[in-house]
C-alpha cells in the first residue's frame, strides 16, 4: 500500500490541523523511543545493581572459607538468599527458599558467575562462586527474585508512559496555538484579498515586519496583483482606444455605403464610393492586424515575465538578421518608389577578436560556426516587422524625393537598427509618448490620398509594435528630431552571449 492513499484524508483538512497533527505525531514517536531508551537504560541499571548485591552477598563467605576449613558460618542478613555448600555436598548455610534448596546440587558443578534459574514459575538471579580450602572446594550461592527487578522497570516504565502522554497532550495544545498564532498574517492576507477581490482599490496586501517566508510570499503577491492590475488597465485602455479609433472608420464607411445606395444609378459616383468604402476597409484590416499583433507580442512578454520558456528554438545570428534588413528595405522600395522616395541601407558587421571585420556567410549559416558571430533573441520575423513599420511610417511622412537610411550594425555587445530620414522630423511634445498605443503626431492624424496608394493616415500603433519588440528581445526602442532636420529611430538588442 502506497502513502498516498493514507495521506488523502488529511489533505480534507486544514492547514492548522495537519499542522498540529503532524507535529504531534513526530512528538509521539519521539516519546515512545525516550520511553523505550529509558526502560533499556533503566533495566540494565537495575541488572547491574542486582549483580552488585549478589556479590557483595557471597564475598564474606567465600573470604572466609578460603582461609578457615571449618567457619563459623553466620546467618545473612534479612532478605538475603543465601546458601553455602561443602565439598561433601551438604548445605551448612541456608536462606533460601524451598524450592531453590532442592536446586542447590546442581549449582555446586556449575561455573562461577551469574545465571538465572526458574522454580515453580518464579525466576532467580544467581550467582555462584567457589572457594577451597584443606577440607576441598565449598560453593557459595546467593539469589534474588527477578521479579523485583520487573516491577521496579515496569512501575519506572508506567510512569514514564503517564509522563510522555501528558507531554504530549500539551506539546498538541501548544502546537495548535502556534499553528494559529503563525497563521494569523495569512488569515489577514486572505481577508485582505476578499476585501480588494470586491473593492476597486490599489490597496496591496500586508507584510510583516519579520524578514519571514510570509514577509516574501506577501511581497511576491503584491508583485504580481501590480501586474495583474497594469495589464488590466493596458487592456482596458486598449480595448477604450480600438474602440475609438474604430469608431470613426465605421461612422465612414457606413456613410459612404449609404451615399453609395444613393447614387446606384451613377456608375461613376458609385464607384468612387465603392473606392472610399475599400480604403476604409482596407484600413480597418491593417488596424486589426496591428491590434492582433501587438496583442500576440505582449502576451509572450508577460508569459516570458512569469517564468515560462517561450523564447525562439535557437538565437539568431547578426547575419541572418542583416540579410533579413536587406530584404525588408527591398519591400519598402516597393513603396517608396511610388513617391520618388531613396530607401538605402548600411550593414556594420561585427568586429572579430584579431580587429578584422565578421564576414558571414549569408542567409542560413549556422550559429557558432565563427566564433565573431553574435547571436540575438530577435528572429527574423521581428526584424522584417521593426525595418517595416519604422520605414514605412518614414515614407508615409516624407514629401517626394525624400531620403531613408536604414542602418544595421553591431556595437560593443549589442545590435542597433537605426532609421534616419531627411523629412521634418516630429513635434517634441510627441516624443515622450510616440512608442504609445493610438498616439500620432497631429499631422499625421489628416488622413488623405494622393492617389499614389492608400490613405496615409496610420492606426498609431505602429511605433508601438515597435516598442513591444524591441523589449521582448530584452532591448530599447527610442526617437528624437534630428538637429539637419528628419527623424532617427534607434532599436538596440543585446547578444545573448
Amino acid at each position: 500500500m502506497t502513502a498516498a492513499p493514507l495521506l488523502r484524508p488529511m489533505r480534507m483538512l486544514s492547514l492548522r490541523s495537519r499542522i498540529t497533527i503532524g507535529s504531534t505525531a513526530i512528538a509521539a514517536v519521539v516519546i515512545v523511543l525516550l520511553v523505550i531508551i529509558v526502560r533499556l537504560q533503566v533495566i540494565s541499571v537495575v541488572a547491574s545493581a542486582t549483580r552488585t548485591l549478589l556479590d557483595a552477598d557471597v564475598d564474606p563467605y567465600v573470604a572466609a572459607l578460603e582461609v578457615d576449613s571449618a567457619p563459623s558460618l553466620r546467618s545473612p542478613g534479612n532478605a538475603q538468599l543465601v546458601a553455602v555448600v561443602a565439598p561433601s555436598g551438604g548445605i551448612e548455610l541456608s536462606t533460601m527458599p524451598a524450592p531453590v534448596e532442592r536446586r542447590l546440587g546442581s549449582l555446586t558443578d556449575a561455573d562461577p558467575g551469574t545465571r538465572f534459574i526458574s522454580v515453580e514459575g518464579s525466576e532467580y538471579r544467581v550467582v555462584v562462586e567457589h572457594a577451597t580450602n584443606a577440607a576441598g572446594r565449598w560453593t557459595v550461592i546467593a539469589a534474588r527474585n527477578a521479579q523485583a527487578e520487573r516491577i521496579v522497570v515496569d512501575d519506572l516504565t508506567e510512569t514514564l508512559a503517564v509522563t510522555g502522554l501528558v507531554i504530549l497532550i500539551a506539546f498538541g495544545i501548544a502546537s495548535w496555538m502556534l499553528s494559529t498564532a503563525a497563521l494569523r498574517p495569512v488569515n489577514r492576507m486572505r481577508r485582505e484579498a476578499e476585501r480588494l477581490r470586491g473593492a476597486n482599490v490599489r490597496a496591496e496586501l500586508p507584510v510583516g515586519p519579520a524578514q519571514d517566508e510570509l514577509s516574501s510570499l506577501a511581497m511576491t503577491l503584491n508583485a504580481f496583483l501590480a501586474r495583474t492590475r497594469q495589464a488590466t488597465e493596458r487592456e482596458r485602455q486598449m480595448v477604450s482606444d480600438a474602440s475609438h479609433e474604430l469608431r470613426t472608420p465605421l461612422a465612414i464607411l457606413t456613410t459612404q455605403l449609404d451615399l453609395a445606395s444613393l447614387d446606384r444609378g451613377d456608375a461613376v459616383a458609385l464607384a468612387a464610393h465603392i473606392e472610399r468604402a475599400k480604403q476604409g476597409v482596407a484600413r480597418l484590416s491593417r488596424l486589426a492586424n496591428d491590434l492582433l499583433t501587438l496583442s500576440r507580442i505582449e502576451e509572450s512578454g508577460r508569459a516570458e515575465a512569469d517564468g515560462q520558456d517561450i523564447s525562439p528554438e535557437r538565437p539568431t545570428p547578426w547575419t541572418d538578421l542583416g540579410d533579413e534588413v536587406m530584404a525588408a528595405v527591398d519591400r519598402v522600395r516597393l513603396i517608396a518608389g511610388a513617391k520618388d522616395i531613396t530607401v538605402d541601407f548600411e550593414l556594420v558587421p561585427p568586429v572579430t577578436s584579431g580587429g578584422s571585420a565578421w564576414t558571414g556567410a549569408g542567409r542560413g549559416a549556422a550559429p557558432g560556426m565563427d566564433a565573431g558571430d553574435p547571436l540575438y533573441r530577435l528572429d527574423t520575423n521581428g526584424m522584417a516587422q521593426l525595418v517595416t513599420n519604422v520605414a514605412g511610417n518614414a515614407v508615409a511622412a516624407l514629401q517626394p524625393g525624400g531620403g531613408i537610411l536604414v542602418t544595421w550594425r553591431a556595437d560593443r555587445g549589442s545590435a542597433v537598427l537605426q532609421v534616419t530620414d531627411d523629412g521634418p522630423g516630429v513635434p517634441e511634445p510627441f516624443i515622450p509618448v510616440a512608442f504609445d498605443r493610438f498616439t500620432r503626431p497631429d499631422a499625421a492624424r489628416r488622413t488623405r490620398s494622393d492617389g499614389a496608394g492608400p490613405a496615409l493616415g496610420g492606426s498609431g500603433l505602429g511605433l508601438a509594435i515597435v516598442r513591444a519588440i524591441a523589449e521582448r528581445a530584452g532591448g530599447t526602442a527610442a526617437l528624437r528630431n534630428v538637429r539637419s532636420g528628419g527623424l532617427e529611430v534607434t532599436v538596440t538588442v543585446p547578444e545573448v552571449r
